[in-house]
């Protein structure tokens, strides 16, 4: 029974080496071998490995099982890499630097933004229909910065879609707008890549199937590039409290800053922009300006009344108000709080340029609440390229020859063979070394 053990211990351990000691790419190369020597295997080293019991059980690259590897990647991109070691140690007894926490968080960061690249350029090869069914959706469009380890700013660019409809405030006792089930796509990048990689989660929210789509932003230029690529027919709104700025801009120029005559004309002209036509408005700033043509800041006072002027379909808050339809970009506004800022802008953050897109794209789905499919995408993504699959690769069918023709010469080699290896088996004393202790070949060989 001991002797069968062995042979069988044996065995699997030549398996297990000319397998390459689980590197299925492992071929052996002319003029290396390997021998086995008793218990103890000697073999010329073959690369990377992987035990076939790790397939099996799913385990991710690393020291860490994959729920520890989920918790490291989790905390990582909730809270700084101080702060999720001492979460680890306390609530999982794992012992971490924050260094190799760093490390596995972006690792697998960078295959969550490798995913998103790979799904848009999928959406676009195959243009499947979105299962969302949203009734009327919003969408507000910004900007905000975070610092380099140069000392340089970058701009992280949001995108915030969300669904709304109206409904009776008692408190206010009016008809108000309500927005719900808010999600967002966050990146550095171009405006045109930015646009490009976005249309991701438009897809998933259902943009293409929306009745209605509300855009509601500060009227930049890239902004209106991102909206005619998703959404060109969709209704375009400035922020109303982006509008107010530029009639404050007007008048602190013309009444000072901190006057009462300032506040006093502010809010009348706030007042009159949301429940009038924006022409009067406009109209009423240019007559101000009129009024003070040689005013040291002419040309601020110009930019900011042209500004109004030249959206003045953009700014028609009345009529918004009627079609009950937001006027306001708050989505936005807390998307960069809650993506970005609570985890890239804490006291003292500088972040290498490589690092931003990793973080963003885990932050982006915590926030959207879909980390349980993102992290199963990342994990089969990473057991593929650590498990590759073997291909076999397919021989043509073989024609009937006459190399596939067996002969009797052939079944007399067959047999003579047979005889041989049943010989050897009932005399095994003729190959153990322990008989001939001082020969190096044996010499009852058949």
């Amino acid at each position: 029974m001991g002797s069968q053990k062995c042979r069988t211990v044996r065995n699997v351990a030549k398996q297990w080496l000319r397998m390459g000691g689980g590197n299925e790419n492992y071929r052996p190369k002319k003029g290396k071998r390997f021998s086995l020597n008793g218990s103890n295997g000697v073999v010329s080293p073959v690369g990377q490995r992987f035990f076939p019991l790790d397939r099996e059980l799913g385990l991710l690259p690393g020291a860490y099982t994959p729920q520890v590897q989920e918790a490291v990647t989790r905390l990582g991109s909730r809270m700084s890499y101080g702060e999720a070691c001492e979460e680890l140690a306390r609530l999982w007894q794992v012992k971490i630097s924050p260094g190799s926490l760093r490390q596995v968080t972006l690792r697998y960061g960078a295959v969550a933004d490798s995913l998103i690249q790979e799904r848009v350029a999928q959406l676009e090869a195959t243009s499947p229909e979105p299962t969302a069914q949203p009734e009327q959706m919003v969408m507000c469009i910004d900007g905000a910065m975070v610092q380099v380890t140069s000392g340089e700013w970058r701009e992280v660019k949001t995108m915030a879609l969300g669904e709304f409809e109206p409904y009776w405030d008692a408190q206010e006792r009016q008809v108000v707008t309500r927005t719900t089930q808010l999600s967002y796509f966050s990146r550095v990048d171009t405006a045109e890549n930015f646009s490009h990689l976005a249309l991701g989660e438009w897809q998933r929210r259902g943009g293409d199937n929306a009745h209605t789509v509300v855009a509601v932003q500060d009227g930049a230029t890239w902004i209106q590039g991102v909206i005619d690529y998703h959404c060109p027919q969709a209704t375009r709104v400035i922020d109303f409290a982006h509008a107010q700025s530029y009639i404050a801009a007007v008048g602190r120029a013309v009444y000072g800053a901190e006057t009462d005559a300032f506040r006093h004309w502010y809010g009348r002209m706030s007042r009159q922009l949301g429940r009038q036509p924006p022409q009067r408005t406009v109209g009423e700033l240019r007559l101000l300006q009129r009024q003070h043509p040689d005013h040291p800041q002419a040309t601020e006072i110009e930019a900011a009344i042209r500004y109004l002027e030249n959206r003045l379909a953009m700014i028609d808050y009345p009529h918004f108000r009627r079609q009950q339809l937001p006027i306001g970009s708050g989505i936005v506004e807390s998307g960069h709080k809650v993506v970005m800022q609570k985890r890239m802008k804490q006291a003292g953050m500088r972040w290498a340029e490589a690092s931003l897109n990793p973080m963003l794209a885990l932050r982006t789905a915590l926030c959207n609440q879909i980390w349980n499919q993102t992290w199963q995408e990342i994990q089969t993504r990473v057991r593929r390229d650590k498990y590759p699959t073997r291909t076999v690769p397919k021989h043509p069918p073989n024609t009937a020859s006459d190399l596939d023709v067996v002969t009797d010469a052939d079944c007399r080699r067959l047999g003579e063979l047979a005889e041989r290896l049943d010989r050897k088996k009932r005399q095994p004393w003729q190959d153990h070394r322990w008989v001939f202790p001082y020969r190096s070949i044996l010499i009852h060989q058949n």
